[in-house]
């Protein structure tokens, strides 16, 4: 589908509005036009005269002229019937002003120009009204769009781009769209029918005048085309730029303590002022076109119009000339009323053009391939009754690199494993796996012997709790963190996972208690607060599941005591998997799997591990060589 197809679609829900919208414009530039029109009329009237000296008297035709002959050439026959349009529109304004006195005229002409600009201004805030509401709509249904976009995408979508340049495609490109159709639909209607209107009083009035001022037309049209295609692609580079500028800003103020940390102010100021330089110079070009289309038309059009001005002026004083005062006015200001309308089709090519480029980059994300999707048919799932089984996995991130190979293992019901080896081994993107962040190339998982993949994906991660090692909260209140995504849970619910998840304590003592806004990504609570907030939040969601991502590698020894406590509390009769950096917090687990180089060379329980003399053994004796005591653990028979 074409693009300039595809943003015509987006139209099409609004089309009643548009209707709407398009009538008030076209009654707002008839009513426009009406106003021109009446200029030699009004002037006629004021005045009393016929003519002025130097103008022939040339009458129009009336209705007893006579036909042209058989083989008069078709300008002749043109000119005759344009000659009669004249008249019978002069007939039909005199009509509604004429009186017996000039008195009374100018009286009837004051209440039809008030009348008329009433109603004009009238139609004209009905039509902005309207296209404002239809832009608005468009502009939040695109934006709904792509955050329902940004929803099912898969983690690797986000892991190859940077947050700033995710966050343009919402903000940015899609304001650049509000402008364009702003500028697109509040001028289109309306600029067209007054150029033609404008452009039909002038041959109406003048047709041989009306061929020499179109001369210039062609240049006029040539150069906006030049300036539309010129402007089209700056914008398409200057929306690359401002989402360079929003990834250097996001990211120095998510990593801010790790920039003041190592006095890197200077460094950052460096990167976003070359940014918003690079940013600054693509807006430059952008305008520089933009601001030379305005005055390049705008002369052109006068050039024409005071060639206009000079061949007729000059016709009229030697006594040539065709019109009378009235008819010779009303072209003067139709031709320079002629101006603002071209002028602003003008700008709203360039608009248009800047909204093209953004509503392309918009329509990229939105056509990118979805990677996990629920297969057709996929089912429900309620409930964990025999466990889960890593059947012969192999994945890899890109071609180049795989990062698993032929992995397999079971987790029993009701049973913890836990997942060791070396940094690097794959033990975060086994876990990764389960929930369908990612999909294996090869090899399956099932729970109770049915395939992940022909599950609906809300029914399987609906079965999970997930604590990592970096815990991100958001900036909310500590209750609506902890009840996160969980409309009138009861109060009490929340207190009772946050006493099960030992932080009851703590967030009692906080300022406003439960109300307390934990800042972005949590950043006003310590590690191990965050941590205990994960888990209340994981109690809360009651899952059958639990992954831990080594949850409590990051914590000191107090806090990974009350951590572990919680955990203990939190796994009670849940299938667990755990990946764990300290091997003294799983040595309890039912199974244990070593991981290394993406392989699996080893499982078993602690003891059977520390017999083979393997990885395992390796990897614990490096922990705790001369006789280091393990972390003391919560209770016997748990995983601490």
């Amino acid at each position: 589908m074409s693009l300039y197809k595809r943003i015509f679609l987006l139209l099409g829900p609004h089309w009643k509005r548009l209707v709407l919208a398009s009538g008030s414009a076209s009654f707002h530039a008839v009513l426009s036009g009406l106003l021109v029109w009446m200029v030699g009329p009004l002037l006629m009237t004021l005045f009393q005269v016929e003519n002025l000296p130097g103008l022939s008297d040339v009458a129009p035709p009336t209705g007893g002229t006579e036909a042209p002959q058989a083989g008069a050439d078709i300008v002749n026959t043109a000119s005759t019937w344009i000659e009669q349009l004249k008249a019978s529109l002069k007939g039909w304004v005199s009509g509604l002003v004429s009186s017996e006195t000039r008195q009374d005229t100018l009286v009837r002409f004051c209440w039809l120009i008030l009348i008329v600009v009433v109603a004009k201004n009238f139609f004209s805030y009905l039509q902005g009204f309207v296209i404002a509401w239809v832009q608005q709509s468009i502009v939040r249904d695109l934006r709904d769009s792509l955050f329902q976009k940004y929803q099912r995408l898969s983690l690797a979508y986000f892991h190859r781009r940077r947050t700033g340049q995710v966050m343009s495609r919402v903000t940015n490109d899609v304001l650049v769209l509000h402008d364009s159709i702003d500028i697109g639909f509040n001028h289109l209607v309306t600029d067209i029918i007054m150029s033609v209107l404008f452009v039909s009083f002038l041959v109406i009035l003048s047709w041989k005048l009306t061929l020499l001022a179109m001369i210039v037309l062609p240049l006029v049209f040539l150069f906006i085309y030049y300036v539309g295609k010129k402007l089209r692609k700056y914008s398409e580079r200057s929306q690359e730029k401002m989402a360079d500028v929003n990834s250097v800003l996001e990211e120095a103020i998510n990593n801010v303590r790790i920039v003041k940390a190592f006095s890197m102010e200077g460094f950052e100021l460096k990167k976003f002022m070359r940014a918003t330089g690079e940013f600054f110079g693509s807006l430059l070009r952008m305008a520089r076109i933009r601001r030379l289309a305005s005055p390049i038309n705008d002369t052109l059009i006068s050039i024409a119009g005071v060639t206009i001005l000079l061949y007729a002026g000059a016709r009229i004083i030697s006594g040539t000339g065709e019109l009378d005062a009235g008819d010779f006015m009303t072209f003067v200001i139709a031709m320079f009323s002629l101006i603002k309308p071209v002028k602003s089709l003008s700008q709203v090519h360039v608009k248009l053009q800047e909204g093209v480029a953004a509503a392309k980059r918009v329509f990229k994300v939105l056509d990118t391939d979805e990677k996990i999707v629920d297969k057709p048919g996929a089912r429900d799932f309620d409930q964990l009754k025999t466990g889960i089984t890593y059947d012969n996995i192999t994945f890899s991130y890109n071609e180049n690199e795989s990062v698993l190979h032929d992995i397999s293992f079971e987790v029993p019901s009701g049973k913890v494993v836990a997942i060791v080896g070396p940094s690097g081994a794959g033990k975060s993107t086994l876990l990764d796996l389960l929930p369908r962040f990612y999909d294996p190339q090869q090899g399956r998982i099932t729970v109770d012997d049915v395939d992940i993949c022909d599950l609906k994906l809300s029914s399987l991660r609906s079965l999970m709790g997930i604590v990592t090692q970096e815990t991100l909260l958001f900036n909310d209140s500590v209750f609506n963190n902890i009840a996160y995504g969980r409309s009138g849970v009861e109060r009490e619910r929340v207190y009772e996972a946050a006493r099960m998840a030992n932080a009851d304590q703590f967030i009692r003592e906080l300022e406003n208690g439960y109300d307390t806004m934990v800042g972005n990504r949590g950043v006003m609570l310590s590690g191990g607060q965050r941590q205990r907030l994960a888990i209340a939040r994981a109690l809360v969601a009651d899952p059958q599941i639990l992954i831990f991502d080594e949850a409590t590698s990051a914590l000191d020894t107090e806090s990974e005591l009350l951590v572990q406590e919680a955990i203990s509390r939190l796994m009670s009769g849940r299938t667990t998997l755990v990946v764990a950096h300290r091997l003294s917090t799983i040595v309890h687990a039912d199974r244990i799997v070593v991981i290394d180089k993406g392989r699996m060379v080893e499982q078993g329980n602690h003891e059977e591990l520390l017999k083979a003399g393997g990885l395992y053994h390796k990897l614990y004796q490096m922990q705790f060589k001369n006789g280091a005591e393990e972390v003391p653990r919560p209770t016997p028979g748990s995983v601490s």
